[in-house]
C-alpha cells in the first residue's frame, strides 16, 4: 500500500509538471501575435526616428510621434 501511495504521488508530480509546461506553451502561443505586433511597432518607431533625424528634426527623446496630434 505504501508503494502505491508513493507511486501515485510521483505520478501526480509528473502530471503537474507536464501541465505547467503546457500552460507555458499556451501562454506563449496566445501572446505570439501581440509580441510580433509590438516588435513591428518598435521597429517602425526606430525607422521613423531615423528619418526625422535625417530631415533635421531634433526633439525630446521622451516625446513620441504618437503624442503629436
Amino acid at each position: 500500500m505504501e508503494i502505491e501511495v508513493n507511486e501515485l504521488a510521483e505520478q501526480i508530480k509528473e502530471a503537474e509538471a507536464h501541465l505547467a509546461e503546457l500552460r507555458k506553451e499556451y501562454r506563449e502561443r496566445k501572446t505570439a501575435g501581440l509580441r510580433a505586433a509590438i516588435s513591428a511597432r518598435n521597429e517602425a518607431d526606430k525607422v521613423l526616428r531615423e528619418e526625422l533625424q535625417a530631415l533635421g528634426y531634433r526633439g525630446s527623446p521622451f516625446i513620441s510621434w504618437r503624442d503629436v496630434g
